[in-house]
């Protein structure tokens, strides 16, 4: 197989799970950016915008829009911190709570799925291979930035 075919491989297994997870997503109210989010938030009350920005490595206005959608859809509220009335913090709703537990119980299932009929040991392989390509990818990146 070559590397052309093999990353076609790749790009399909990517989207197919990416429109598959963003379906049953959709049919709850929820879209594919925001478990990320209300996960953090579920394990880091009262959070920042900005602190999820930095955790999840994305830019402070893409967690902007999805907060902003959140709020009104009643996944996460904002309330005042008790040390700067100036600051904002993030919080889970109860609904929000049901939707990160019906996204990760999707999740399980959803893995369960795709690592159907793999034994350990080729698991491990995969890992492996997993693991030196992402290797690869940050020496490449860092010698790009170096260039």
């Amino acid at each position: 197989m070559t590397v052309d075919e093999i990353n076609d491989l790749f790009r399909d297994y990517h989207n197919n799970h990416r429109n598959m997870v963003d379906k049953k997503f959709r049919e709850n109210g929820l879209y594919f950016g925001q478990p990320p989010i209300l996960k953090y938030l579920s394990m880091n009350d009262n959070a920042t915008q900005k602190e999820i920005a930095d955790h999840l490595h994305i830019s402070p206005p893409s967690v902007a829009v999805s907060v902003k959608r959140m709020e009104e859809t009643g996944l996460i509220m904002r309330v005042v911190d008790s040390s700067d009335a100036r600051r904002k913090n993030l919080k889970l709703t109860e609904k929000g709570e049901k939707l990160l537990e019906l996204a990760d119980n999707y999740f399980v299932r959803a893995d369960r799925a795709v690592y159907n009929g793999f034994s350990d040991s080729e698991l491990d392989i995969l890992g492996d291979f997993l693991n030196r390509m992402n290797k690869n990818i940050l020496e490449f990146a860092k010698e790009e930035q170096n260039a």
